[in-house]
């Protein structure tokens, strides 16, 4: 199906009917980029388990909301799983999960998602390529289903896209199973561009020119995307400058995750052998960017996010392990006994906006919990 310059008018709500118009489904929430200013906090050298909850089959994707309330889980059982964060450290199995959803069988199981600016709604990417908004608000109560609509339909398994907002809330990216990226303007729910990498678009029979991981500038100046054929993109967000390509970074290794830190000065890169740290400047319109560190982690780092310290990384590998690495120091600050790791790959590390919660999925079918 070609793209369309805004969402259909049309929504689905998987197996029964709704009745509810699009504008009760998917109302416009005002999110504007402000300019922040970050202060960073000093840098974490503990690290501490605080409890487990089990997802079923391997976990897939994890998300905090934006008010740190809840947690969301997707797994290769066909399930979103919507958890009450509180409730979860509390140990409370009557009263942890919010939501059970069950997706949609042509959508075979969520690789990534997000949630809304407002909390109300998760965006998932599946493994056939689709994009789906859910509403939270829409769900029913005894049974798996809430409403949803497709966005973006591509029937092409085997994808397995990213979906990432941008810190305000602004913008909505997911990559594209041509090596693409569709960038969405969340207010309007209109598509604005979507983005090539520098060798431009293929058919998709290329699986290591597809973007593994997509991450947001703090200000919002640049997105950036990682593939497993070795390269990061950088594209400015500048409408005025037709959200051009700035940078293309050959790492010499297949990327599988990116972040920025906190004050948008470093990009990490996990890679097929650990994590690369880049600084990131521009001044007078010329973009500079240096390599700063690298930690020698001797894995293959499937997942990474920055502490809000800046100078610290919580990473989850291809083995079965997390751990806390200091960039400076290139080295890990902290030693996690062996019966509190995971048991599989980790797939997915998450930070909670607040700041002092940590979590972690594996595809042992466990979401663990941690204090920095």
């Amino acid at each position: 199906m070609p793209l369309s310059n805004s969402w259909s008018k049309s929504f689905v709500k998987l197996w029964v009917s709704a009745g509810l118009s699009l504008a009760a489904l998917l109302p416009v929430v005002p999110a504007v980029a402000q300019s922040v200013t970050v202060q960073l906090a000093q840098a974490s050298s503990s690290l501490t388990l605080l409890g487990n909850i089990q997802h079923g089959r391997n976990v897939n994707a994890i998300a905090f909301s934006p008010n740190g309330q809840m947690l969301a889980s997707a797994g290769g059982d066909g399930t979103i799983r919507v958890w009450d964060v509180d409730f979860a450290l509390q140990g409370d199995d009557q009263r942890w999960m919010r939501r059970l959803i069950q997706i949609p069988g042509a959508d075979r199981f969520v690789t990534s998602l997000e949630f809304s600016p407002d909390n109300r709604y998760l965006v998932t990417g599946t493994y056939n390529g689709d994009v789906r908004v859910w509403d939270l608000n829409a769900c029913e109560r005894d049974r798996p289903i809430c409403n949803s609509q497709l966005v973006l339909d591509r029937d092409y398994v085997g994808v397995a896209p990213k979906v990432k907002f941008s810190p305000s809330g602004r913008w909505l990216a997911a990559s594209n199973y041509d090596g693409t990226v569709t960038l969405w303007d969340w207010n309007s729910r209109s598509i604005m561009t979507v983005l090539e990498a520098e060798t431009g678009s293929h058919s998709g029979e290329r699986l290591d020119g597809r973007f593994s991981s997509l991450t947001f500038s703090p200000d919002e100046t640049y997105l950036a995307a990682g593939s497993h054929d070795d390269f990061i993109t950088l594209w400015s967000l500048d409408a005025a400058e037709e959200f051009e390509r700035i940078a293309t970074i050959d790492t010499g290794n297949g990327v599988d995750s990116v972040a920025f830190s906190p004050d948008g000065q470093f990009l990490a890169s996990g890679n097929f052998q650990g994590v690369e740290v880049r600084s990131i400047s521009a001044r007078r319109g010329k973009l500079t960017i240096e390599e700063q560190s690298e930690l020698a982690v001797g894995q293959r780092v499937n997942t990474l996010t920055f502490l809000p310290d800046g100078q610290s990384l919580f990473i989850g590998d291809n083995v079965q392990q997390v751990g806390l690495w200091s960039i400076e120091e290139e080295a890990p600050l902290v030693t996690i006994s062996a019966n509190e790791q995971h048991v599989r790959p980790v797939l997915n590390v998450a930070l909670s906006p607040t700041g002092n919660l940590l979590a972690s999925a594996s595809t042992d079918g466990v979401i663990k919990f941690w204090r920095p």
